[in-house]
């Protein structure tokens, strides 16, 4: 009998050194990791809304302990008059940052009468940490704090909405297809897969982070902002991935949750796959969702982090006008954000 097993068989009269052996394996595990599709079915929501601002409280509870283990300066914020208002905002901070990125837009948001939670997402902002600890983020803890933000929320105020940058971004995503109790949602340059990666490799390239050995990479600490965990891990962005995949394989099947969607892109970012935050964009309109999408001009030279205050090349005087106007429902300065038109 002829065998053609090339991959096991050695050539006639040769012998395969344990060398040989391994790297083979490690081809057939590579091979395997990049081309196994990823489940999110464990990825839906799990909501309890409160029914009135007594039982949000009660649930602010839950997020006030899990800050015991975080720094001072990078707990969840919370701003309330003490009484349910006619809108709760909900901010989601970005990958490697903490709630303090929002404390001026939030500031500026209780000003106005509204009640306003800034949650710490998962692994964020703790002390003695570092991007090791990054690595052990996962999409259901993500999951879980969006729901258990909109839950919160959902008892603060009349109306719920809700804005997220960045991974934030997902997390605000991941409420606007899921939770009819978002009223409204402003998604600003969410992390769907990275720039300059071409969408033929975007999945398997989650697949792999997501099932080889974590990498991370250590920055220097900022002594001046101890709530930001400085550096990279590569499980992260694989987790912050997939919580985006689940949003998009269920905006697949149908309609966002959210009445109003509003998306928020930057054409100087160089972070973001712009491809898959516009897919996004077409299959929920696609599906009967109310979307619109606004652009912040290449001219204004904005980095991807168009929130932080404390940024030197940030500039809140011009990004802080659309970013309240798509909070609050209206159309933003024409020179600052231009409308674009989607396609379904």
């Amino acid at each position: 009998m002829v065998r053609s097993h090339w991959l096991l068989d050695p050539i006639p009269g040769s012998r395969i050194s344990p060398f040989g052996v391994l790297w083979r394996a490690a081809v057939l595990y590579l091979g395997l990791a990049t081309a196994l599709p990823t489940s999110v079915r464990s990825l839906g929501p799990h909501s309890k809304a409160a029914r009135d601002y007594a039982a949000a409280m009660q649930l602010a509870k839950a997020f006030r302990r899990a800050d015991t283990a975080a720094v001072t300066g990078g707990e969840s914020i919370i701003l309330v008059h003490g009484t349910r208002t006619p809108r709760a905002f909900v901010l989601f901070h970005g990958l490697t940052n903490s709630p303090r990125q929002f404390r001026k837009l939030a500031a500026t948001l209780y000003d106005s009468g509204d009640n306003v939670f800034v949650p710490r997402l998962p692994q964020h902002a703790l002390r003695g940490a570092d991007a090791d600890d990054l690595g052990r983020l996962t999409a259901e803890a993500l999951r879980d704090v969006g729901d258990a933000a909109i839950d919160l929320a959902s008892g603060l105020g009349d109306t719920v909405v809700v804005l997220g940058l960045s991974l934030g971004g997902d997390v605000a995503a991941w409420t606007a297809q899921f939770r009819p109790e978002v009223d409204r949602a402003v998604i600003v340059a969410p992390t769907l897969g990275l720039a300059h990666v071409s969408s033929i490799v975007a999945t398997p390239m989650m697949n792999l982070t997501l099932r080889v050995p974590n990498y991370s990479k250590n920055d220097p600490p900022d002594s001046l902002r101890p709530d930001r965990t400085l550096g990279w891990s590569t499980r992260a962005v694989g987790q912050m991935l997939r919580l985006g995949a689940a949003v998009r394989r269920a905006a697949d099947k149908r309609a966002p949750a959210a009445r109003d969607i509003r998306i928020l892109v930057n054409a100087n970012d160089r972070t973001v796959s712009r491809d898959a935050i516009d897919e996004l964009a077409a299959q929920w309109s696609a599906t009967g969702g109310r979307v619109s999408m606004f652009e912040f001009p290449d001219s204004l030279r904005l980095p991807h982090d168009v929130i932080d205050p404390d940024k030197l090349t940030g500039k809140p005087s011009v990004t802080y006008p659309v970013l309240l106007a798509l909070l609050y429902g209206s159309t933003p300065p024409a020179n600052l954000a231009r409308r674009l038109l989607l396609n379904p």
